[in-house]
């Protein structure tokens, strides 16, 4: 992997960093951007948070599919298993509805 920029942050008394605008234009970081932070030895990785999560849901809808489960029957599913659930934890509740 060949980096195309290498830049010195600093750090605020906060904790807060700020990327260059050149790298957030670059990858298109908007105001309020979350980012998952990972240790890995003594480097720290900072992972687009809204990448990751499109990925996982990427990766789930295809074994849902590779599964043949559609998203009504996993929602119906939920629904099922929320209310047995609930009605074990609170059976008066679970009467009264």
């Amino acid at each position: 992997m060949q980096a195309s920029s290498v830049k010195s942050v600093t750090m605020t008394s906060k904790g807060q960093v700020t990327l260059s605008s050149k790298i957030r234009k670059k990858l298109g970081f908007q105001k309020g951007a979350t980012f998952i932070e990972v240790l890995i030895g003594n480097c720290v990785l900072l992972v687009p948070e809204d990448r990751v999560l499109s990925d996982i849901m990427t990766r789930a809808q295809e074994a849902l599919k590779d599964a043949g489960v559609t998203a009504k029957e996993l929602l119906a599913e939920v629904e099922k298993v929320k209310t047995e659930r609930f009605a074990k934890k609170y059976p008066k509740l679970a009467k009264a509805k």
